[in-house]
């Protein structure tokens, strides 16, 4: 998960550099007298079109980190939740009960919240109660 998150942030920054790169070159090139040629409104309405779509791309970039901020949050305190573990065998019907962290229990190990690891057998089930 923290990879796509680093993969997404690259990808922005080098989309950011690469816009900065393509504007800042134009406006640079020209000179103030070739700046007084008739239908500067255009090129003021040209601008003002440029700054809209960048505040609109900054805005959704904002959008997106933010959202993927929240999933990561919600994600993290998820797996922190407690749960009660119960461990049924089937053969002797006994069911022994454990309470862990969500991220704490395994396909066939659980870690309970005083330290111990529990394997189960292949024979008994488990059965998390939310």
């Amino acid at each position: 998960m923290l990879g796509k998150l680093l993969l997404t942030a690259a990808i922005i920054v080098l989309a950011f550099y690469a816009i900065r790169q393509r504007s800042g070159g134009g406006a640079r090139a020209g000179t103030g007298a070739d700046q007084r040629v008739p239908g500067v409104r255009g090129l003021a309405g040209l601008l003002d079109r440029r700054l809209l779509i960048q505040g609109a791309a900054a805005l959704l970039v904002t959008a997106m980190l933010a959202g993927s901020a929240l999933a990561l949050w919600q994600g993290w305190t998820r797996g922190r939740d407690l749960v009660t573990v119960e461990v049924a065998n089937p053969a002797t019907g006994s069911v022994e009960r454990f309470e862990a962290r969500r991220t704490d229990v395994g396909d066939r190990t659980i870690r309970t919240l005083d330290g111990r690891q529990i394997r189960v057998s292949e024979m008994e089930r488990i059965i998390i109660r939310d």
